[in-house]
């Protein structure tokens, strides 16, 4: 095997180029997105529930989600855009142990969290984890789901079952 091969099968080598690739494409998305008038930012979940009582949190355990429905986050809006490109290099050392790890092994890496609302997926742990996913072309995610209900849920489901 050439010293090129060994390189690219290097699981740090591969995050680094995914990294690069990733925060340079997301650069431009931005750009572009900026150009056409349409909004990249991540969908923040505290004001997605604004002026609303959450009812229930619903524990639904580990479930497998679509990444194109993870659009919002609990606590990280500006470091990571709505296709989880990253939007600084302030994240690029976090970014790409997470990418080495997941390449290596990604059954040992822990499930991330995501909160269920209006079915809208919010990441509440595993920012890097959902971007290094998008990056390595997986469409689904194992998660760990917290459904949040409010009141006006809870009653249409309440009258669909009677």
């Amino acid at each position: 095997m050439s010293f090129d091969n060994r390189m690219r099968n290097d699981p740090d080598v591969r995050a680094l180029e995914l990294f690069n690739n990733a925060y340079y494409t997301g650069i431009f998305r931005r750009f572009v997105g900026r150009v056409l008038g349409k909004p990249r930012q991540l969908k923040v979940l505290s004001e997605s529930v604004s002026g609303r009582v959450i009812s229930e949190r619903k524990q639904l355990g580990v479930r497998t989600v679509r990444l194109s429905d993870v659009l919002g986050t609990v606590t990280r809006p500006d470091q990571f855009d709505i296709e989880f490109y990253p939007t600084s290099r302030t994240t690029r050392d976090r970014w790409l142990s997470v990418a080495a790890g997941m390449i290596r092994d990604f059954s040992a890496l822990p499930t991330p969290e995501f909160i269920l609302f209006e079915d809208i997926y919010y990441v509440e742990d595993g920012h890097h984890r959902v971007s290094v996913a998008r990056r390595l072309g997986y469409l689904f995610l194992d998660a760990n789901v917290t459904e949040w209900l409010t009141s006006a849920d809870l009653s249409h489901i309440e009258s669909s079952t009677t």
